[in-house]
């Protein structure tokens, strides 16, 4: 198993995966992809700029590697990588992983908060949540 960041040509890679699996996550080359791979791609997340702000978006592990800490290995290694804290909006069902994960719940910075908003308004349940550094 192997976690490596794509580079911006293999963008199309991520969409693939994640489409073959009905994600809802679409990846942009200037998005920092981060993907699991053994020797394909298992597991995917993405770390984006949302002006100067960093938001984790679209984690998905490939049905057949759930529940064997392929995400929590990805996200650790994600993690360590960034400088500055990280925002998410966590699935509520998911949010005791992302506490484990270190996070916690938070108040947004005004630039997520539309992406929020409009999420909630589209029915989904969700929780802010943030990773300080």
């Amino acid at each position: 198993m192997q976690i490596v960041q794509l580079n911006a040509i293999s963008t199309p890679l991520i969409n693939k995966f994640y489409k073959q699996h009905r994600g809802r996550g679409r990846a942009n080359k200037q998005d920092q992809n981060w993907v699991v791979k053994d020797p394909e791609i298992i597991a995917a997340c993405r770390i984006q700029d949302v002006e100067g702000e960093l938001f984790l978006s679209s984690v998905l592990v490939a049905p057949e590697y759930r529940g064997k800490g392929i995400a929590r290995a990805l996200l650790a290694h994600v993690f360590v990588q960034q400088n500055s804290v990280i925002y998410t909006f966590a699935y509520r069902h998911l949010s005791q992983f992302y506490r484990q994960m270190g996070f916690c719940e938070s108040t947004l910075p005004l630039q997520l908060q539309p992406y929020f908003n409009s999420y909630v308004a589209q029915k989904r349940d969700i929780v802010a949540m943030c990773l300080p550094k």
